[in-house]
């Protein structure tokens, strides 16, 4: 499903960019962030189309994202590759249209990210190799959208809508009982793709615990553990072995990840908290030689 949306946003039959397609891809990338990482690996391979049309269309959806889906898009597209394939397609002498395209993204993301301290400095890495490649970035113009669209229609924090619903209503609100007749085998394969994104952002964090105040990976914890509480539920509930299953081997999964996190925000995950043990050495016989002859069982038993 993913490819072929990908596939229908960037096809070169189209006469422009299909921003119905585009916004449906949005939708789905803020209701399933596990999806994000096709997304961004289908961009990738249209990028490297030898279709000018194929390749704007590509960039058109990529700003896309990156301006409506959030932190998760930013890594992945910081991460995977995605810079370091813009750069290279400047290099070769595209398309007019494709080189100005590509140098003004990377240009706004540079800025928007913060240069080499940000968290993600590839962006201004890019930019730094664009700028040795000899490129003329086109000028600024202030009437240019942001980087990030306005998060009154869909809020960073919102994502999966569903979950976030169930997590801060539901949970809240003892007095009545939850609803939990919605974890079915594609609930799970949900879940499983929330617990893969934060499990891939705790893996990537930088030494400290700053990282895990992001909004982010607030949310992500927050679903992971309204998930955890569906599953007790599922467990005493459902008779069908095959949905218990799945619904056992999620539940330890999640607890390993949560548990990474609790570790990151303890500390207790950092090597240089606990320095390790040495090794017990050998008795040593105060009576023996100074320098080990091989005999010194023999000497300490007094032979």
């Amino acid at each position: 499903m993913v490819n072929s949306m990908v596939e229908g946003a960037t096809s070169d039959l189209l006469v422009g960019p299909d921003w119905a397609r585009n916004i449906e891809i949005c939708d789905m990338l803020t209701n399933e962030p596990g999806q994000a990482k096709d997304v961004v690996k289908g961009i990738k391979k249209k990028l490297g189309s030898k279709n000018s049309k194929v390749q704007l269309l590509a960039l058109t959806l990529l700003e896309t994202i990156i301006k409506n889906c959030g932190d998760i898009v930013h890594m992945l597209v910081a991460e995977r590759g995605i810079l370091h394939e813009m750069v290279k397609i400047f290099k070769k002498k595209p398309d007019f249209y494709v080189k100005e395209k590509i140098l003004t993204m990377i240009d706004t993301w540079q800025e928007a990210f913060g240069g080499t301290r940000a968290r993600y400095p590839q962006y201004f890495v890019a930019y730094q190799e664009l700028l040795r490649a000899g490129a003329v970035f086109p000028p600024r113009s202030e009437r240019s959208a942001p980087v990030f669209t306005p998060p009154q229609t869909q809020p960073l924090s919102s994502y999966p809508q569903n979950i976030r619903n169930y997590d801060q209503q539901e949970i809240s609100e003892t007095s009545e009982e939850p609803d939990f007749a919605t974890l079915s085998l594609t609930e799970i394969q949900k879940a499983r793709g929330i617990m893969d994104v934060l499990a891939e952002m705790l893996n990537a964090l930088a030494p400290g615990k700053e990282g895990l105040r992001q909004d982010v990976i607030v949310d992500l914890v927050d679903q992971c553990r309204a998930y955890k509480l569906r599953i007790v539920h599922l467990v005493n509930s459902t008779s069908d072995e095959s949905l218990l299953g799945q619904g056992l081997a999620l539940n330890d999964d999640l607890q390993r990840v949560l548990a990474k996190h609790e570790e990151l925000a303890s500390g207790t995950s950092s090597p240089t908290d606990k320095p390790k043990p040495e090794p017990a050495r050998k008795l040593v016989n105060v009576n023996g030689p100074l320098l080990d002859t091989g005999n010194s069982s023999k000497q300490f038993d007094g032979r």
